[in-house]
Protein backbone atom coordinates (compact mmCIF):
# COMPACT_ATOMS: atom_id res chain seq x y z
CA UNK A 1 0.00 0.00 0.00
CA UNK A 2 1.38 3.45 -0.87
CA UNK A 3 -1.07 6.47 0.25
CA UNK A 4 -3.94 4.21 1.22
CA UNK A 5 -3.87 2.48 -2.31
CA UNK A 6 -2.62 -0.67 -3.80
CA UNK A 7 0.68 -0.86 -5.77
CA UNK A 8 0.49 -2.72 -9.63
CA UNK A 9 2.17 -6.22 -9.50
CA UNK A 10 5.16 -5.66 -12.01
CA UNK A 11 7.34 -8.67 -13.37
CA UNK A 12 10.88 -8.21 -15.08
CA UNK A 13 8.85 -7.95 -18.50
CA UNK A 14 7.45 -4.46 -17.07
CA UNK A 15 11.09 -3.32 -16.32
CA UNK A 16 13.05 -3.04 -19.18
CA UNK A 17 16.78 -2.89 -19.24
CA UNK A 18 18.15 0.15 -21.00
CA UNK A 19 22.19 0.38 -20.71
CA UNK A 20 25.00 -0.15 -18.20
CA UNK A 21 24.91 2.26 -15.05
CA UNK A 22 28.26 2.22 -13.19
CA UNK A 23 28.70 3.96 -9.56
CA UNK A 24 31.92 4.72 -7.68
CA UNK A 25 32.15 6.24 -3.98
CA UNK A 26 34.20 8.74 -3.67
CA UNK A 27 35.49 8.67 -0.16
CA UNK A 28 38.79 10.45 1.78
CA UNK A 29 40.87 7.71 2.49
CA UNK A 30 44.28 6.24 1.67
CA UNK A 31 44.01 3.06 -0.61
CA UNK A 32 47.72 3.10 -0.32
CA UNK A 33 47.50 2.99 3.34
CA UNK A 34 44.90 0.07 4.11
CA UNK A 35 42.10 2.44 2.90
CA UNK A 36 42.28 4.59 6.17
CA UNK A 37 39.97 7.40 6.19
CA UNK A 38 41.18 10.78 6.19
CA UNK A 39 40.04 13.45 7.44
CA UNK A 40 41.33 17.16 7.07
CA UNK A 41 39.79 20.59 4.81
CA UNK A 42 38.52 20.26 1.43
CA UNK A 43 40.03 23.90 0.09
CA UNK A 44 39.36 22.71 -3.70
CA UNK A 45 36.43 20.87 -4.75
CA UNK A 46 35.86 20.25 -8.78
CA UNK A 47 32.85 17.58 -9.76
CA UNK A 48 32.58 16.57 -12.87
CA UNK A 49 29.93 18.09 -14.91
CA UNK A 50 26.50 16.45 -14.32
CA UNK A 51 25.06 15.38 -17.47
CA UNK A 52 21.32 14.12 -17.47
CA UNK A 53 20.86 10.54 -17.72
CA UNK A 54 25.07 10.17 -18.37
CA UNK A 55 26.60 11.42 -14.97
CA UNK A 56 25.19 12.16 -11.85
CA UNK A 57 27.04 13.49 -8.26
CA UNK A 58 25.13 12.58 -5.42
CA UNK A 59 26.77 14.58 -2.39
CA UNK A 60 26.60 17.28 0.43
CA UNK A 61 29.88 18.09 0.28
CA UNK A 62 31.00 21.45 -0.76
CA UNK A 63 34.46 23.09 -0.95
CA UNK A 64 35.64 24.46 2.24
CA UNK A 65 34.13 21.84 4.28
CA UNK A 66 35.77 19.50 6.47
CA UNK A 67 35.73 15.82 6.74
CA UNK A 68 35.83 14.78 10.58
CA UNK A 69 36.62 11.42 12.38
CA UNK A 70 33.04 11.92 13.75
CA UNK A 71 31.63 10.59 10.22
CA UNK A 72 31.42 8.37 7.59
CA UNK A 73 34.36 10.07 4.79
CA UNK A 74 32.46 9.17 1.69
CA UNK A 75 32.87 12.68 -0.35
CA UNK A 76 30.00 11.92 -2.83
CA UNK A 77 28.38 9.08 -5.13
CA UNK A 78 29.23 9.46 -8.75
CA UNK A 79 26.91 7.95 -11.26
CA UNK A 80 26.91 7.51 -14.76
CA UNK A 81 25.05 5.42 -17.70
CA UNK A 82 25.94 4.47 -21.32
CA UNK A 83 24.47 2.22 -23.93
CA UNK A 84 26.88 -0.21 -23.05
CA UNK A 85 29.47 -1.52 -20.36
CA UNK A 86 32.10 -0.05 -22.21
CA UNK A 87 31.09 3.00 -22.99
CA UNK A 88 29.84 3.29 -19.31
CA UNK A 89 33.57 2.91 -18.43
CA UNK A 90 34.89 5.29 -20.59
CA UNK A 91 32.23 7.48 -18.81
CA UNK A 92 33.31 6.86 -15.48
CA UNK A 93 37.22 7.38 -16.33
CA UNK A 94 36.36 10.79 -17.82
CA UNK A 95 34.45 11.64 -15.16
CA UNK A 96 36.75 10.55 -12.64
CA UNK A 97 39.59 12.37 -14.79
CA UNK A 98 37.39 15.58 -14.10
CA UNK A 99 37.29 15.31 -10.31
CA UNK A 100 39.79 17.04 -8.17
CA UNK A 101 39.54 17.36 -4.49
CA UNK A 102 42.88 18.79 -2.96
CA UNK A 103 43.27 19.09 1.01
CA UNK A 104 43.15 15.30 1.58
CA UNK A 105 44.08 12.00 0.08
CA UNK A 106 41.07 10.33 -1.71
CA UNK A 107 40.42 6.94 -3.41
CA UNK A 108 40.14 8.51 -7.19
CA UNK A 109 43.64 7.06 -9.02
CA UNK A 110 42.38 3.75 -7.03
CA UNK A 111 38.99 4.39 -8.89
CA UNK A 112 40.89 4.92 -11.95
CA UNK A 113 43.17 1.51 -11.99
CA UNK A 114 39.91 -0.34 -11.11
CA UNK A 115 38.48 0.72 -14.46
CA UNK A 116 42.05 0.13 -16.25
CA UNK A 117 41.93 -3.47 -14.81
CA UNK A 118 41.60 -6.33 -17.36
CA UNK A 119 39.33 -8.42 -14.75
CA UNK A 120 37.03 -5.78 -13.85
Amino acid sequence: MANGQKLPILDQKHVPLIGHSIEARIYAEDPDNGFLPQSGKISVLREPTAIKGQVRVDTGIVEGDTITTWYDPMISKLIVHAPTRSHAIQRMNQALQDYKVIGLPTNIKFLKRVLRNTQF
